[in-house]
């Protein structure tokens, strides 16, 4: 079990050295930073004006929060891969 808990512990680690994470936590702080995208955010989640979604969409901080976001995004998707091969062969084993 500690073996396992120190594998995640590494995982968390590598995660927080990413390139990808690193870059999404700097865009997230530079958009919390940012009042006028925010009043525009807030705005939005009370009226749901589309022409207001538009200007947030195509403001350039949020494009790139967007992009990194997607970043992380398939890092994800390639952890849950390798996760669903190790579950795999556990399973293998386990039914021999």
């Amino acid at each position: 079990m500690n073996e396992l808990i120190e594998k995640v512990e590494n995982l968390k680690k590598a995660l927080d050295e990413d390139q990808r994470v690193r870059e999404l936590k700097t865009k997230k702080a530079k958009i919390l930073a940012a009042e006028d995208l925010l009043k525009q955010i807030e705005e939005y989640k009370r009226t749901r004006d589309s022409s207001l979604l538009d200007e947030i969409k195509n403001n350039k901080l949020f494009q790139e929060y967007k992009h990194s976001e997607t970043g992380c995004n398939l890092l994800i998707l390639e952890i849950n891969q390798k996760l669903k091969e190790i579950n795999k062969g556990r399973k293998c084993h386990e039914n021999n």
